[in-house]
């Protein structure tokens, strides 16, 4: 699995009248899978008579969804369960669910000793067994929910799973033995969803995976990813379509030429290569080396000059020395990504890099980790910033998600947040933004006269 962003969405609010008997808080940390979990699930226990709450207390229902890609996001989740108890105490007949990540075949005795202020534990993704724990529904569902809070006026953006679980055996990841193999949603279910989204308003999806290129081998039919893809492009009001995360053993080239061919598939590809160092890609299990990665990324410049690619990184794997970190840095330098997401490495019980750990002559200190970490982001906010500068004086379309601050918040086709000041209402349209401030991180432009024909106004 590859190491994904961090994310921290606790339950939106709602005002009405709803008593606390009715009310739910769902509280998630993880990456954009367990994001749309939760939001599937919000949108699931509103549909049977649930409001949200805005504090924990407020409510009689409420779900933990947690992550285990770090042993930081876990200790996250242990101490939010710890400001249930008083919780629970003045409130005895609170339910408190503890999903996702961290809810695996092999451990839930384990947490059903230590977490007692726990009621239920439920594995990730399985949205209709957290729904069937809440208490007091007053209605039942007639059909699938999305992955969408709110199915009536939903996000510009919405992000879609279409697999669940994982085949990799990578050294340092938990996440096969927590979500299980990979099991592939059907092609004309997909599709069925993303017609609703899009019919309810949304103008981007986010197709979402564990290894999302490796969707539909298991299928009868064994489709590719690539056909799915031309599938949901062909969907009436979408404008924009994107994928992640990528592993470079299932990237095709009838993949890159599909992205390359549909207008609407946007230039950018997550593709993480965790290490510069094939010592240390061995270590990881990653099954690739430096040299294959290379010529993967020169097939997709090769089709795509203008893509913006982003990447993962571990640094601190059990067995890296200071001349495999520098070939890291070399890789990452000679590529040029435009974003790097960074971890220290995070030794996960369980998995064989925990292993390799314990040998004092492969593990590294946490200094050291953290030495190189730092390293990486100053590397990393150097590129940035070289390749947001190229894009000063340029115009873009920005897909307008909200407002922010005072500005319109969007995203360009490569993924750059773009901020730029009008009177007219942009949400859900697509801007013609002229750049005229770049920062590593996000741009600053002004609109100018255009409109895309079929935008939402």
């Amino acid at each position: 699995m590859q190491d994904l962003r961090f994310l921290d969405a606790p339950t939106r609010p709602d005002r009405d009248a709803t008593p606390r008997s009715r009310r739910y808080y769902v509280w998630t940390v993880g990456c954009q899978m367990n994001i749309s979990d939760s939001e599937r699930l919000e949108a699931a226990l509103q549909g049977v008579g649930y409001s949200p709450a805005a504090r924990p207390e407020q409510a009689s229902f409420i779900v933990l969804n947690s992550c285990s890609v770090r042993a930081s996001a876990e200790e996250r989740i242990i101490g939010k369960l710890g400001e249930l108890v008083r919780v629970k105490r003045e409130n005895p007949d609170t339910i408190v669910v503890l999903w996702g990540c961290m809810v695996g075949p092999h451990n839930r005795s384990i947490f059903e000793r230590q977490l007692p202020m726990v009621n239920h534990f439920v594995s990730p993704s399985a949205v209709d067994a957290v729904v069937a724990l809440a208490p007091n529904p007053i209605y039942t569902l007639d059909e699938p929910v999305l992955p969408v809070r709110d199915a009536a006026n939903p996000p510009v953006a919405v992000h879609v799973p279409i697999q669940y679980g994982c085949n990799m055996r990578c050294s340092y990841c938990v996440i096969p033995q927590r979500r299980g193999r990979e099991r592939s949603r059907p092609l004309e279910e997909i599709v069925t969803e993303v017609t609703r989204i899009v019919d309810h308003g949304a103008r981007e999806i986010v197709l979402l995976g564990q290894i999302v290129d490796s969707w539909g081998h298991d299928l009868p039919t064994r489709p590719q990813l690539a056909d799915l893809i031309r599938a949901v492009h062909a969907i009436p009001g979408l404008l924009r379509l994107r994928f992640l995360t990528s592993h470079p053993a299932w990237m095709t080239d009838d993949l890159i030429e599909t992205v390359a061919s549909l207008p609407r598939c946007m230039p950018e590809i997550n593709l993480p290569v965790q290490s510069g160092s094939d010592r240390v890609l061995a270590l990881m299990q990653r099954g690739y080396t430096t040299a294959r990665y290379r010529d993967l990324i020169a097939r997709i410049r090769a089709a795509m000059p203008h893509i913006s690619l982003t990447t993962d990184v571990i640094v601190g794997h059990p067995g890296e020395t200071d001349a495999d970190f520098a070939q890291t840095l070399a890789l990452c330098e000679e590529i040029g990504f435009d974003k790097i997401h960074i971890a220290a490495f995070s030794s996960r019980p369980g998995t064989v890099a925990a292993e390799q750990e314990a040998d004092p002559s492969l593990a590294v200190s946490e200094e050291q980790k953290q030495v190189r970490r730092i390293a990486m982001e100053q590397l990393h906010e150097r590129i940035a910033t070289e390749r947001s500068t190229m894009l000063l004086g340029q115009t873009l379309d920005v897909l307008v998600e909200g407002e922010s601050r005072g500005k319109w918040r969007g995203r360009s086709p490569g993924n750059k947040l773009v901020f730029f000041s009008d009177a007219a209402d942009w949400t859900g349209r697509i801007a013609h933004v002229h750049i005229t401030q770049t920062s590593p991180w996000s741009l600053q432009g002004r609109s100018t006269p255009h409109l895309e024909p079929g935008e939402r106004g």
